[in-house]
């Protein structure tokens, strides 16, 4: 019997559902900082096993929803990596640029062995363009 993949496919199926619905209901970026005309989020990620993804990069304009938080990109890890904290630290700051790392407090597993901690590190680089006025 091979109920395994199921249940895993259900509980990522659950869980980009639940984040969906949380970006939804997000308010829209130019209402959250209407000074703002982009946000780029540049993602590199290190350790969290033999596979480490690949880069991404996130660009949010003015209409898009304020939701700052991504999902660990392990298919088998329960953790996201939420930026709000930095999002607006971007915007606060002068030069409008940030940097930093982030650890992944997801679990990874399958369900009949045992989770472990998924140890993915994201490296960040979030830059806000505002407008001159600010």
């Amino acid at each position: 019997m091979k109920l395994g993949p199921a249940r895993g496919a259900a509980a990522r199926q659950d869980r980009f559902s639940r984040l969906r619905r949380d970006q939804e209901a997000a308010p829209k970026l130019r209402a959250m900082f209407p000074m703002v005309e982009q946000l780029r989020f540049d993602l590199r990620f290190e350790g969290g096993g033999a596979i480490t993804p690949v880069p991404q990069s996130r660009v949010l304009y003015p209409p898009a929803r304020a939701h700052f938080s991504f999902p660990c990109p392990h298919n088998d890890c329960d953790g996201s990596f939420n930026l709000d904290t930095v999002v607006q630290a971007a915007v606060d700051d002068p030069s409008h640029r940030i940097e930093g790392v982030l650890k992944c407090a997801g679990l990874r597993g399958g369900d009949f062995t045992a989770k472990l901690p998924c140890r993915l590190h994201l490296r960040y680089t979030l830059t806000a363009v505002c407008s001159p006025a600010h």
